[in-house]
């Protein structure tokens, strides 16, 4: 499955639009806290999905009579990003933390330094909750697909912070 190919897809299937206008909405957007994209993958992947007959390219004039390709999706990029709308849906969902890797090896540590490991993901956690809420507030006016995403985000920080919590308490027990 191919984020990149389904953010791409999607943002040309509402309007046409150049590679660096879609660079630009992806960077807008904060997809990359979201999805696995990057910002300077969107051109290459653009050019790649013209090639492949996804998207199709005119030449229009730009800004200080420079021409650029803008780029609308194709029949056959409709029937690809339905298939990858699916493809995304029917594969299990899987959350990885790159935290996780340090909390399956606090018990190899001595007791006080994995307390302040825990406490250090703890203020982690807060602080991305705490941007979370912030772009959500500078981001009220989007449409109910774009907020959800935020209110996603929140209710996920909780349940770490729950979990979290639980955790340390067992973890100071010894269990």
């Amino acid at each position: 499955m191919s984020s990149i190919d389904l953010v791409i897809l999607g943002m040309v299937m509402e309007k046409p639009q150049s590679a660096y206008e879609i660079q630009k909405d992806v960077e807008y957007h904060h997809l990359s806290r979201w999805t696995k994209i990057s910002i300077p993958s969107v051109y290459k992947k653009v050019l790649q999905l013209a090639q492949k007959g996804y998207l199709s390219s005119r030449t229009v004039k730009g800004a200080k009579f420079a021409q650029k390709a803008l780029y609308s999706i194709t029949d056959q990029g409709k029937a690809y990003f339905h298939q990858l709308m699916n493809d995304c849906i029917d594969h299990p969902i899987s959350f990885l933390f790159d935290f996780n890797v340090v909390v399956t090896n606090l018990n190899k540590m001595e007791k006080q330094d994995a307390l302040h490991l825990v406490d250090k993901l703890r203020n982690q956690i807060l602080s991305s909750a705490q941007n979370n809420r912030q772009y959500a507030s500078c981001y009220r006016d989007i449409p109910l697909v774009g907020r959800t995403i935020f209110e996603q985000q929140r209710l996920l920080y909780d349940s770490l912070l729950q979990w979290l919590d639980a955790f340390e308490l067992q973890f100071k027990a010894g269990e």
